[in-house]
């Protein structure tokens, strides 16, 4: 049996997406193709636009075999994070033989014919990450000094250390991610083989609708300034944009700003800038920077818009909103940072032919696998956060606000059956 690991977002799914797992099962002879998939909040700082069971049946109907959902304390975090909590998943299931990621490099012809060569990169800059080498360490510290933002500077450290060709490497978010996917595997001595494919022609940071290929924020601009849906059509598949058109205004779409209240009592309700440092994410400088403009808040976008800085990027204070808006603490990051900690991950949906993948990870497993809210219990003995519970305290947030906005009846996370198709 061979299995496939992707780690994905799929906010939300487009015909990219459809292509990569239809990749991955030619290219690499995959039996069974398992998706774990940010839930109801994402790695930008965001509200995922529509909500995860309906994102897993996208997937589900479009070729992925079995969805599960990554944390949201590791969904709403920066790359490191992001990959280590879904590799971590992925390893624990004890069935996964690869990883297979998207990248913007195998563009380039001279990698195209050796996807390896890149794979030797990412692990190169990845045993830079983690080892920390004394030239690391000290162009890293005195980049920071300069001004530059931490990303910046530790590019930079990598270029001093590995050569500018490394650099070039880490100006795509998708490269960036590879690299943390290697730094996982390498952490967690997992046996699952990286392998990239290239992406399909759109950059995701592409804003207008295309024909064919589009990005997930250009799908998103669609529907945030009311473009006829129509347009959609063309860049999701027929299966997806049927139930775009089914939840549109009954319960999707849901953008930042309809948590703009909650986050808004937050910030009113500091006292001083540790009531914000202890949230993840929410450095000492960025707390004052809150409090001190918290004084012209409106609106969730508005308020990100105003606090980035040249050192703080767009991305790094929209992640430090949405923790505080869902409330995670540095200290949870402390202690979920660890694979240990991962003792569950809840089921967002299967296809009924993957019964033989369904029973060697109960077989094999080192992880719960959770398709029955109601019927979960936490390991009273283990010292930490709960990340089954944390993440479904922040659903029952979601879905307060998308019933408050559509008016609508939507089930408690604990009511909600898992997708089977």
């Amino acid at each position: 049996m061979k299995v496939t690991g992707i780690i994905a977002e799929y906010n939300p799914f487009h015909k990219g997406h459809e292509y990569h797992l239809k990749e991955t099962r030619s290219s690499l002879g995959s039996d069974y193709i398992i998706v774990v998939m940010s839930g109801n909040y994402v790695q930008r700082g965001a509200p995922t636009i529509i909500d995860k069971y309906s994102r897993a049946e996208m997937a589900l109907r479009c070729g992925a075999d079995l969805v599960l959902e990554l944390p949201a304390c590791f969904s709403t975090a920066s790359a490191e994070y992001f990959a280590f909590g879904g590799i971590a998943i992925l390893d624990k299931l004890n069935v996964v033989d690869d990883l297979c990621f998207g990248t913007e490099s195998l563009d380039r012809q001279i990698d195209r014919n050796d996807p390896e060569i890149l794979i030797r990169k990412f692990g190169e800059i990845a045993d830079v990450l983690i080892n920390e080498p004394e030239e690391f360490r000290s162009v890293l510290k005195e980049s920071m000094k300069t001004g530059l933002s931490h990303a910046a500077a530790v590019s930079e450290a990598i270029g001093a250390v590995l050569g500018d060709e490394y650099v070039a490497l880490l100006e795509r978010s998708n490269n960036i991610l590879g690299v943390e996917y290697m730094r996982a595997i390498k952490i967690l001595k997992s046996s699952i083989r990286p392998v990239p494919v290239a992406r399909m022609l759109s950059s995701h940071k592409d804003t207008q609708i295309a024909q064919g290929f589009s990005s997930a924020t250009a799908i998103r601009n669609a529907v945030f300034n009311k473009y006829d849906l129509n347009s959609l059509s063309s860049t999701v598949p027929k299966a997806v944009y049927d139930i775009l058109m089914d939840r549109y205004l009954v319960t999707f779409p849901i953008f930042r700003d309809d948590f703009s209240i909650i986050l808004g009592e937050k910030l009113l309700s500091a006292k001083d800038n540790s009531d914000l440092t202890r949230y993840f994410g929410v450095p000492k400088d960025l707390a004052n920077r809150f409090l001190k403009l918290r004084n012209e808040y409106r609106t969730f976008n508005q308020f990100r818009e105003l606090s980035y800085t040249k050192n703080i990027n767009k991305a790094t204070v929209g992640r430090a909103l949405m923790h505080i808006t869902l409330g995670i603490l540095d200290t949870d990051m402390t202690k979920l940072y660890n694979r240990q900690n991962l003792s569950a991950v809840k089921v967002l949906g299967f296809r009924e032919q993957a019964g033989p993948l369904l029973s060697a990870i109960k077989k094999n497993a080192e992880i719960e696998l959770v398709t029955k809210l109601a019927d979960y219990r936490p390991d009273p003995d283990r010292d930490g956060v709960d990340m089954i519970e944390q993440t479904t305290r922040m659903d029952m947030l979601y879905r307060m606000v998308a019933m408050n906005k559509f008016d609508v009846d939507i089930p408690t996370p604990y009511e909600q059956e898992i997708i089977k198709f």
